[in-house]
């Protein structure tokens, strides 16, 4: 029997990163042909995008954002990415 420590983190932010690509392309998708408000309403975690944090240094500037766009499909790609990963 393996321990849940040894599958590995990399593997775990792989499936979870593609559950949530291709579960946000989906419910994109599903958005445009179903007019209903658990596909067409998204929930922006993050920043503001017309305020990010800039950093002013002499040399060069570093410009600081993110923003995560949340729908029903990145919360359903999320649960399916963890599930194949508590499988395999």
């Amino acid at each position: 029997m393996r321990r849940a420590s040894s599958r590995g983190t990399g593997r775990l932010l792989l499936l979870l990163l593609c559950g949530i690509i291709i579960g946000t392309i989906i419910g994109y998708i599903l958005s445009l042909y179903v007019d209903h408000p658990i596909f067409t309403h998204n929930v922006n975690l993050g920043m503001d995008v017309e305020k990010p944090i800039t950093l002013h240094l002499r040399v060069f500037t570093i410009t600081l954002g993110l923003t995560l766009h949340v729908n029903f499909g990145t919360v359903i790609g999320a649960i399916i990415g963890l599930a194949l990963y508590f499988r395999s």
